[in-house]
């Protein structure tokens, strides 16, 4: 009996250490504030997921503060950020701050995007020939969706002003 439980406690043990390493990657990855310029790197494989960005506020829309931006090492380096329910509005006080940003990123969707070649026009289950013309124009948008550049925004979930 003593055996067993020495043998269990062990095993136990050693579950528990190969189990750390894992929550450790999660809450590492989950923790990793990036820049303006780093964000806008990796965006395309972090669309749709909570990020933390760090930048300095270089604008804040005046009409109620529903929206800022944040400026990466340049002014051609930017993301905007959507204040939402969650931060409620920027000020424009915080112009020049360093502000750090929980958010979700976001791909802009432009009318080419929300198009999808190929798929039925007008009332469900109506048929639909398409013409030369028509798929001309569907080649064309996309061509233009491949070449397009992808913009990127953050839905703001929080908001903390760094100080120095």
């Amino acid at each position: 009996m003593k055996k067993f439980a020495l043998i269990s406690l062990f095993a136990l043990i050693l579950f528990a250490c190969g189990q750390q390493p894992k929550s450790q990657e999660k809450a590492a990855e989950a923790a990793a504030v990036l820049s303006v310029d780093e964000l806008l790197e990796k965006a395309p494989e972090l669309a749709n997921k909570e990020v933390t960005v760090k930048g300095t506020v270089f604008h804040v829309c005046q009409q109620g503060g529903e929206r800022c931006f944040l400026m990466g090492s340049t002014e051609d380096f930017s993301i905007r950020i959507e204040a939402g329910e969650k931060i409620g509005a920027f000020t424009q006080e915080q112009m020049g701050s360093d502000l750090e940003i929980v958010g979700i990123l976001k791909e802009v969707l432009t009318e080419a995007d929300a198009h999808n070649p190929g798929k039925e026009h007008g009332e469900e289950g109506e048929e639909h020939v398409e013409d030369a013309e028509t798929e001309a124009a569907h080649q064309v948008l996309a061509e233009n969706q491949e070449a397009a550049e992808r913009i990127f925004f953050i839905e703001g979930l929080s908001v903390k002003e760094m100080t120095e």
